[in-house]
């Protein structure tokens, strides 16, 4: 179904009173993630107003993201120890309070900074939680579709957000911040009655044995990938398996070069002519597809051969960021951009969905946490690396972002997982650990 569809769907199950717990999940996030896209183009302004300078108008921006990217791997630690509903709660607590000492003015512009990166804190230990419940609440064989539906409802609050917090800035800066607040408070509504899913796995239970007379018939070429024994993990390693490296890796991949962007494309375009109005309606153009088009990928993503859908998506956005340097009008740019959202939008819900499908139940939040660390350390390495290339030249940016995602295209095209386990036959999870060491 379109990305839109996928939208008005929880707006008609809210209705018929049929809210399933993961809509429950996706509704939260809409609402969230509306309120803290209205803080995008504000942020810098309240450093501004603050008398500021440049480099603190960075720090508040680029400090979220790094302390989002740090705590990715305890908070799944957390997420598996006590629990995903606890963690979903209290990071939406911690954010919303962050959010009233930003908009008292709590001490001065470095006190601010701590609680703006706090409050990335808050948000990175809320990634692992929401994702491991959403995989403990879908089959295999469906996450993709269903964090393509999650990836819809975040595009949604990016397109309205900062709308919202443009219209309210122009009362007071701070204003927003108890705007997104008051909205990440009431996502905490959508989570009233969700169940704790930790070592909950909603997948069918085996039939049988595999190969016994009692395991369904499954046609040749069309059963799950061939999965090692969980005896082949090694002690204190679990991480280290193709099909949870090679999607952890390939993130980091298009975060770098998606996040090369932010810093890059608004002095490609002032470069070649066109002032801020144009550089903001090539960005909204970019989300088009990926609304459009969000609920095919997720189909494709659980229906295709992923070792072929996602290495083909890396080369489409490869050489979608090579061929930029060599464009000058605005309507050969926007039509490649056109081309590069339409493959953009199966890579990050197929990798999850990878991720989610190969990690016990009791490793999920931990699985998560790991793909939430390499996607956020990508994308500060796109910032800052790949951001400053463009100084030295105009194509560098854009040919060592293109490089990157061709060289894990390579590696995914060999080893990422073929398809998701299938639900209805018994399999050993890649990734385990015994019981007495599940919390360590």
């Amino acid at each position: 179904m379109p990305s839109w569809a996928a939208v008005l769907d929880l707006v008609r199950a809210i209705s018929a009173r049929r809210v399933e717990p993961a809509h429950r999940l996706l509704l939260g996030r809409l609402v969230m993630y509306t309120g803290i896209a209205a803080l995008f183009p504000v942020v810098p302004l309240y450093v501004r107003a603050h008398g500021g300078s440049a480099a603190d108008v960075a720090l508040f921006v680029a400090g979220p993201m790094v302390a989002a990217t740090l705590v990715q791997i305890p908070a799944g630690h957390l997420v598996d120890r006590v629990g995903r509903k606890p963690i979903l709660v209290w990071s939406t607590v911690v954010y919303a309070a962050l959010c009233g000492g930003l908009f008292l003015n709590w001490g001065p512009l470095w006190l601010l900074a701590v609680w703006r990166a706090g409050q990335g804190a808050a948000g990175g230990a809320y990634g692992p939680a929401l994702r491991a419940a959403l995989a403990d609440l879908t089959p295999a064989g469906r996450r993709g579709h269903r964090y393509a539906q999650l990836q819809a409802c975040e595009m949604v609050g990016l397109l309205v957000g900062p709308a919202i917090g443009g219209a309210i800035a122009l009362w007071r800066y701070s204003g927003i911040f108890a705007a997104t607040g008051v909205a990440v408070l009431l996502s905490l509504a959508a989570l009233t009655g969700l169940p704790e899913t930790r070592g909950m796995d909603t997948a069918p239970e085996p039939v049988g044995q595999a190969g016994s007379a009692s395991a369904p018939d499954v046609p040749a070429g069309s059963g799950p990938e061939q999965v090692p024994d969980r005896s082949a993990a090694p002690p204190g390693g679990w991480w280290v398996h193709v099909p949870l490296l090679v999607p952890a890796v390939t993130l980091a991949a298009i975060g770098a070069l998606f996040s090369m962007y932010d810093v890059v494309w608004p002095q490609y375009l002032l470069v070649r002519g066109y002032d801020t109005l144009v550089i903001g309606l090539s960005i909204s153009i970019f989300a088009v597809p990926i609304l459009a088009l969000a609920g095919a990928g997720g189909r494709l993503s659980d229906r295709s051969n992923r070792r072929v859908l996602v290495p083909v998506g890396l080369v489409v956005v490869a050489g979608c960021a090579a061929t930029y340097p060599a464009l000058r009008n605005i309507f050969p740019i926007l039509a490649v951009g056109l081309v590069e959202a339409s493959a953009f939008v199966v890579l990050e819900p197929t990798l999850f969905a990878v991720i989610s499908d190969w990690a016990a139940p009791s490793l999920r939040g931990r699985a998560m946490g790991a793909g939430g660390f390499f996607y956020g350390g990508g994308s500060a390495l796109g910032a800052g690396v790949l951001g400053a290339l463009y100084g030295i030249g105009e194509p560098l940016p854009f040919l060592a972002g293109a490089a990157g995602c061709l060289v894990v295209a390579v590696v995914c095209a060999y080893a990422l997982p073929r398809r998701a386990p299938h639900p209805e036959l018994p399999h050993e999870h890649l990734v385990a650990v015994p019981a007495d060491a599940e919390m360590v």
